[in-house]
């Protein structure tokens, strides 16, 4: 496999790299291109254009969530980003998910005029069902093949006990993008929230250096969450039959790396050069 991306957001949220060091250190690393998380905010655009420009690596794609859509368009446009999913949003039922189809659709149309295609990308919570059908279903089947495609986490996908190439295949021609997440268990889908009354990040106090404590349940959590996890090649994916089923399905398929948690105690920069190293060597 060759092009393979590199979400930003893998570098983790306790790395002190700027947008400018992580661009630099992803092409380092051997990928070809990036896929931002915001990771340019307040970074002037020819500062970031520049960035790309010296490192000799592209700006593939984006997440940003649907309310900042609009602030966020004509800049990635600028850096010649050409598909911006919403990472998460919630939803939890199949009038729901057309409201969210809608959203995607509404700016599906504004990100038209600056070449850009709009998308989704899953978690767990998405493969719940509602009326037999997968909620990220109603999604898919409720948005305008025109300006909306989807990017596929594998990983998540995988944990919630889905298998990524049959995924893939019951929508071909929508996956515009491929999360490679190597997973190592499946653990079902997370229960889906409404709209109406959407989860919010818990709150913690902060010690003397302005850091997060966390509670020892919410590390058991994180923890365990961070076992799933695993080397690329080592998990439930098989990403060899994942990068056939994408891409006979649409030309041009976006493959992006991200990694949510480092393994084996490794640094986080090590495990994404594993990853990338394994996908050029055997997929």
């Amino acid at each position: 496999m060759e092009n393979i991306n590199l979400q930003l957001y893998s570098f983790g949220h306790d790395c002190n790299l700027s947008a400018v060091e992580k661009i630099k250190c992803a092409a380092e690393m051997g990928y070809s291109g990036v896929e931002f998380a915001q990771d340019y905010k307040d970074v002037p655009v020819e500062v970031i254009k520049k960035a790309l420009s010296e490192a000799g690596i592209k700006a593939v794609s984006a997440h940003v969530p649907f309310e900042m859509m609009g602030e966020h368009l004509p800049y990635l446009a600028e850096l010649g980003v050409k598909f911006v999913a919403c990472p998460m949003t919630s939803f939890c039922d199949a009038e729901e998910a057309k409201e969210v189809a809608a959203e995607l659709n509404k700016w599906g149309n504004e990100a038209k005029k600056y070449g850009i295609t709009i998308g989704y990308h899953n978690h767990t919570q998405e493969f719940n069902k509602d009326q037999d059908k997968y909620l990220y279903d109603w999604v898919i089947e409720n948005t305008d093949p025109e300006t909306v495609a989807f990017e596929i986490d594998c990983g998540w996908a995988s944990a919630a006990g889905i298998d990524p190439v049959e995924y893939i295949n019951q929508h071909a021609g929508r996956i515009a993008a491929i999360h490679i997440k190597e997973n190592g268990a499946v653990i079902g889908p997370d229960k889906a929230s409404s709209r109406k009354n959407p989860p919010e990040w818990p709150k913690f106090e902060l010690d003397e250096d302005g850091k997060p404590i966390f509670p020892p349940e919410f590390i058991k959590m994180m923890q365990e969450r961070d076992k799933l996890n695993v080397p690329t090649g080592s998990g439930i994916v098989d990403w060899r039959t994942v990068k056939a089923a994408a891409d006979a399905q649409r030309d041009g398929v976006i493959y992006v790396v991200e990694r949510e948690a480092s393994y084996d105690g490794k640094s986080r920069i090590d495990c994404l050069k594993e990853d990338v190293a394994w996908l050029k060597a055997n997929v």
